[in-house]
């Protein structure tokens, strides 16, 4: 699995992705983290990461080339997020200006695109997002769009187990 970072105008947190290479790693999936310089997450989740893959005898690896990244890679999983330094910006200037100055640095790096021709540099790999997804930002509608894709399939399992933990939290059986 490569867990890339995708540009976008969406500033998102660190959650989504933070729990995608925690429960790969220890599931004991190969979990490749690919993103720009300055978009490192949580240190301590980091290296949780690497105590998972060591557990699972699997790999744990970060990169900052997309060719590293892509390369035979079985599942492409895009996301965008914010840089470390968004809290400090955000006390600084506010909210607004903090978001504004996260989508001037993600706009510097328009090559962080999944698209086709990074897509044929992996295993034939599916395509997933957690949604909503940033087309043509994050993702081309090419490869969302496409028979490999399964960003529909995930949207789909997630309503089954939202409702699933509701009736859960709420007495149903």
């Amino acid at each position: 699995l490569v867990q890339v970072w995708g540009k976008g105008e969406l500033v998102r947190s660190w959650c989504s992705v933070q729990e995608s290479i925690l429960i790969n790693s220890r599931l004991g999936m190969d979990v490749t983290l690919a993103h720009p310089e300055g978009y490192d997450l949580d240190p301590q989740v980091i290296k949780w990461c690497e105590e998972n893959a060591a557990a699972a005898d699997s790999n744990f690896e970060i990169v900052h080339d997309l060719e590293e990244g892509y390369k035979d890679a079985d599942i492409v999983y895009s996301r965008n997020w914010m840089t470390s330094s968004f809290y400090d910006d955000m006390d600084k200037h506010g909210v607004d200006a903090a978001k504004k100055l996260e989508i001037e640095k993600a706009a510097k790096h328009d090559d962080w695109i999944t698209n086709s021709e990074w897509m044929s540099k992996t295993n034939d790999a599916f395509f997933t997002h957690c949604g909503p997804v940033d087309r043509n930002a994050e993702v081309t509608d090419e490869v969302c769009d496409s028979p490999k894709s399964i960003v529909y399939d995930v949207a789909e399992a997630r309503l089954h187990v939202q409702k699933a933990v509701m009736a859960l939290t709420m007495g149903v059986k």
